[in-house]
């Protein structure tokens, strides 16, 4: 009687599963004044951390200035849980860049160089082997190269939002993802100082369904991509409304546009020069900001203007099933020294019985008989000449 038997080709079969997680992260992880929607004066400030803004301690500044890390715990504790990472870049090249609004040759360089990296990561090169800059239309080869803010398919000013893959893991679900903005002062960026109304507003990829690729892009080198609107309509956004920003799923980045329509009239505090300041100094708008303040001041705005985001990850999980059947004449017998003695079955009261054995566990060997993984059962299966099974045995990679 066999002990071992090959699968055949009919007995395994492929399946791949997607689990989701509902991943919400508030405002009081992304800078610790929490405005009171409605109250147009009143700031309720929620201490979660040591330090006050722009130096909480769970917010990791860089030296070279070219992004910072935000953490759900103090960075420097044990128990912090690193979430995304912020960077901002621009295309606007410096011979359009006036000396008053020049913050620092070198943060103009480093935004132009940001956005480049970016860009040839996610958009790719075109036949001159040129980078193509991020657009609204998701077409390699753009109509005009233009600015948003004059019109144009061009994304001129962006912020990076890189989410850790501890968070996302596989990849942020399609259509599932939603972000509240303000877009009041930087002082009060959640109400509005003159009437005292809510001033905030949501950008999502709700449009989009995983199973009609209809509704997403697919011809970036870094994966699927949407864009991003303002509503929680089901109807994919038009040119004019898709210029608030991406979100590239696979590879967990969301790209915002640095824009008045986006972010509201300040958004960074400080004088045109891009000198940090206070909530009570003057500040910048989103346009002068991309130009004149560093990549860690726009970061900073930025945000402090975030009222929530909120995804659903995704785990991708690959299985193999085998199904492992035991005919009535198979395994029928033990390998176990001890089920014979001088050549006779022992294990029987009777002699004329059939033999009687107890299938344990599931062996999977490779072709030249190396073990490869184990199945045991909750509990020992008899198994005569007279019963036959299937053992369904799941592998999970």
């Amino acid at each position: 009687m066999s002990i071992f038997k090959n699968l055949g080709q009919n007995d395994s079969v492929a399946s791949e599963t997607n689990l989701h997680e509902q991943i919400p992260i508030t405002g009081s992880l992304l800078a610790p004044s929490i405005i009171t929607p409605g109250a147009a004066t009143a700031i309720v400030t929620v201490q979660v951390y040591d330090g006050t803004y722009p130096s909480e301690s769970n917010i990791k500044y860089f030296p070279n200035d070219d992004h910072i890390d935000i953490f759900d715990y103090p960075h420097a504790s044990s128990s912090a849980n690193f979430l995304f990472s912020m960077s901002a870049g621009s295309s606007v090249g410096l011979q359009s860049i006036t000396r008053t609004e020049l913050h620092t040759i070198a943060d103009v360089t480093r935004k132009n160089n940001i956005y480049r990296q970016f860009a040839q990561q996610y958009v790719g090169y075109d036949t001159n082997q040129d980078v193509i800059d991020f657009n609204v239309s998701g077409s390699l080869t753009p109509a005009d190269t233009f600015d948003v803010n004059s019109g144009g398919e061009k994304f001129g000013n962006l912020v990076f939002l890189n989410f850790s893959r501890t968070v996302m893991k596989d990849e942020i679900k399609k259509g599932s993802f939603s972000i509240e903005i303000g877009t009041s002062s930087f002082v009060n960026p959640f109400s509005d100082s003159d009437s005292g109304d809510d001033a905030f507003y949501t950008l999502t990829d709700s449009y989009v369904n995983a199973n009609n690729p209809a509704t997403y892009k697919t011809n970036s080198p870094m994966g699927d991509y949407a864009f991003l609107h303002s509503g929680s309509g089901t109807t994919a956004p038009s040119p004019l409304r898709s210029r608030r920003g991406i979100v590239f799923y696979q590879a967990g980045l969301v790209a915002l546009a640095v824009t008045g329509d986006n972010f509201g009239e300040e958004l960074t505090s400080g004088s045109i020069s891009g000198t940090p300041g206070t909530p009570n100094g003057s500040a910048e708008t989103p346009e002068q900001a991309a130009v004149s303040a560093s990549v860690e001041d726009i970061c900073n705005g930025v945000r402090r203007h975030i009222k929530n985001i909120q995804f659903n990850n995704t785990t991708e999980l690959n299985s193999t099933i085998y199904f492992c059947r035991a005919n009535n004449n198979e395994f029928n017998y033990s390998s176990n020294p001890s089920f014979t003695s001088a050549s006779q079955i022992v294990v029987k009261n009777n002699p004329n019985d059939p033999s009687v054995v107890y299938a344990t566990s599931v062996g999977l060997y490779s072709a030249d008989n190396q073990l490869l993984a184990v199945g045991k059962l909750s509990e020992p299966l008899k198994k005569t000449s007279d019963t036959e099974f299937v053992l369904r045995v799941r592998l999970d990679y």
